[in-house]
This record gives C-alpha cells, sequence and structure tokens, in this order.
C-alpha cells in the first residue's frame, strides 16, 4: 500500500503530459509521434464536434458501457469464485497445490495480455480483438458441460478462460477514441470504466446466490456465459460514427 501511494506521487512529477516533453525518447521518435497526432487532430476537425456531455450520452459510449458491465459481471465473478470453484471440482484439500495450480491461469492471462494488445495495434483492429477473447471464454466454460470431467481439462479450461477475461482490456479502452478525441474521450473512457465496475460488485454476488441456492456451480456458469457473449455482441454491433469533442 504504502509503495502504492510513492510510487503514485512520483508519478505525478515523472510522467509527461505529452509527447513532445518525454525527454527519455529520442528527437526522431518525438517528432514522429507528435506529427501523428497531428495528422489525427486535423483529419477529426472536419467532424461535427461534441461537448464531453455529448459524448457521455453518445450511442457508441452507452453501448461500451454496456458491453464493459456485461464483461465485468462475469469476469468478477470468475475471478472472485475461482478459488473455490478450484477446490471443489477437483475435491483438493492442499491449500498450496490449490494456490500453485491456481497461478497457472494467472500466467496465461498475462502472456495473452501482451499478445492480444500486441495484434490489436499490429492489425489496427480492436472490436473482433475484445470479441474473440470473450467467446472463447464462454465455449470454454461451455466445454465443461459437454467434456468428460478430469482435475486437468479443469486446470485446461479455467485458463482459456482466465485468457479470455483479460486479454480484452488494450483493444477495449482503444475503442473510444476510435470516434471521441481529447476531452471527450477522456471523459468517456472514466465513465465507462467507472459505470461498467458496478459489474464487478454485481457478478460475485450473484454467482454467489446462485450457487446457494442451486448447490450447484452450474447456473452461475450459464450466467458468466451469457455476459460474455452479450458483452462480445454489443461491442461488434457498437455504431462506428466518428466524432470529436
Amino acid at each position: 500500500m504504502l509503495r502504492a501511494i510513492i510510487l503514485g506521487v512520483a508519478t505525478i512529477f515523472y510522467l509527461p503530459d505529452w509527447p513532445k516533453d518525454a525527454r527519455w525518447l529520442p528527437a526522431n521518435e518525438r517528432d514522429w509521434i507528435n506529427a501523428r497526432l497531428s495528422e489525427e487532430r486535423a483529419a477529426k476537425a472536419h467532424v461535427e464536434r461534441m461537448t464531453v456531455w455529448q459524448a457521455l450520452r453518445h450511442p457508441a459510449v452507452l453501448m461500451l458501457t454496456s458491453a464493459l458491465f456485461f464483461t465485468y459481471v462475469g469476469g468478477y465473478a470468475f475471478w472472485f469464485w475461482f478459488p473455490t470453484i478450484l477446490q471443489r471440482l477437483t475435491g483438493w484439500t492442499d491449500v498450496r497445490l490449490i494456490g500453485w495450480v491456481g497461478a497457472i491461469p494467472f500466467a496465461g492471462a498475462t502472456l495473452a495480455l501482451l499478445f492480444v494488445g500486441w495484434s490489436s495495434d499490429r492489425m489496427r483492429e480492436r472490436r473482433w480483438h475484445f470479441a474473440v477473447p470473450q467467446i472463447a471464454a464462454a465455449l470454454a466454460l461451455v466445454a465443461w458441460f459437454f467434456l468428460p470431467h478430469s482435475n486437468a481439462l479443469l486446470v485446461l479450461l479455467c485458463s482459456i478462460i482466465g485468457m479470455g477475461t483479460v486479454a480484452y482490456f488494450p483493444a477495449f479502452f482503444s475503442l473510444p477514441s476510435e470516434f471521441l478525441t481529447s476531452a471527450g474521450a477522456a471523459a468517456a473512457v472514466g465513465f465507462i470504466n467507472c459505470t461498467a465496475s458496478i459489474g464487478g460488485y454485481f457478478g460475485p454476488k450473484i454467482f454467489g446466490d446462485l450457487s446457494q441456492r442451486t448447490g450447484s456451480f452450474n447456473t452461475g456458469f450459464v450466467l458468466m456465459i451469457a455476459c460474455w457473449l452479450v458483452g462480445s455482441l454489443l461491442v461488434l454491433i457498437c455504431p462506428r460514427e466518428r466524432a470529436v469533442s
């Protein structure tokens, strides 16, 4: 906690506000970045201007907020309950074993996060880079209902789910800048993440209630699958209009 506070304060003084102020970048890279940003601003300057309030009411912003809400409901439910799911479905009682095996999805999620971010930038595509990991997570959970159960299968499927419920982050938070810039984009990102984070409360709570009432994880698993598919669909059909603030 203390280290995070110290680093947070240090970041205020160390992190530059603009690429032109980044002294750790070579001059040619600073010039290239500044030129690209100027080109983007000039290209978007011909489109209808939009206030921050208008940006927050933009249909695309509202759809992205809903998409992330559903994604958080399913994702937080999985990560919050994952140790319990692993323990109950495997029957393991060794806490250290559960801890070490439970770290595998986290390691996979880290690699997937880096790869999807790299791929999204390389292909300049965001929507499918958000949807595919979510759909993969949903299909992995669907497979649990149909394949012969084993501990190895559970760990494999949970690893796929872990990767799918994390890897989408870089692609998703690049989406608002496709149709908003400046203050509008900043306000939209804050609004989307803040509002959607409510799903992080409801997801684990609903999953726990369903598990307690039914005596099984299956109903909660169906909830996760539905949330990931709905979130993916909302992003894929999200309006593509461009506007600037």
